[in-house]
């Protein structure tokens, strides 16, 4: 499955991780010993959709909000199956136990992205100190990477669409990180990394970038 790697709860015992559905959006998972509740989260107000039925008794709506913050800031990794009692044991190992099968949550692009070298450079390259994915960070680079470039500047001269040049600076970035992926990453490749990166999180990937280059239009 495309997931996060798990973290431990402290309301309640168990471990919780953020998990890519393949309707779109993310799932947020929390497993105890015995029980297991997965609800969606939607990005327009931060509320809480129940995926499936459990029990509201044991997974309150406090539980999914310390869910929701500690599993923020991580990157999806297609990982196998999460076990409450194999999280315990070795959480470090968890990573090493890569997925193989695909699963009804996963299609076929989704994977092609999120195992790409194309991904994990701009995972690297955004990951803070304290080893969570910094949307801040990447939006502060692309924006000043898009202030310096002229070919930026001809696109919306030309009215070409913040997606396109969204687009075209994501290859960039990653051609200048991975030498040998110039000419050969598509527009359709970049825009499904900022897709994986969209659903990693409740607000657009690139928020603050496309409020800069709405407003140079």
């Amino acid at each position: 499955m495309i997931r996060t790697k798990t973290v431990t709860m402290n309301s309640i015992k168990g471990i919780a991780y953020r998990q890519k559905l393949k309707a779109g959006g993310s799932g947020l998972t929390i497993l105890t010993e015995e029980n297991k509740a997965v609800v969606t989260i939607n990005k327009r107000d931060g509320s809480y959709a129940p995926y499936g039925q459990f029990n509201r008794a044991i997974f309150t709506d406090e539980v999914f909000e310390e869910a929701y913050e500690l599993s923020k800031g991580l990157a999806y990794r297609r990982l196998g199956p999460a076990s409450y009692a194999e999280s315990l044991k070795a959480p470090e190992k968890e990573e090493l136990k890569a997925e193989t099968k695909i699963d009804e949550d996963e299609s076929e692009n989704d994977i092609a992205t999120v195992c790409s070298r194309e991904y994990d450079a701009i995972i690297e390259a955004y990951t803070d100190k304290n080893g969570s994915f910094s949307y801040e960070l990447m939006n502060k680079d692309f924006i000043q990477r898009a202030h310096k470039s002229d070919q930026v500047g001809n696109f919306i001269n030309e009215g070409k669409s913040v997606d396109e040049i969204i687009a075209f600076l994501v290859i960039n970035k990653v051609n200048s990180l991975i030498r040998d992926t110039v000419g050969k990453y598509s527009n359709d490749d970049a825009l499904a990394l900022v897709k994986m990166l969209d659903d990693m999180n409740m607000r657009s990937a690139f928020k603050e970038l496309k409020l800069w280059l709405r407003g140079k239009k």
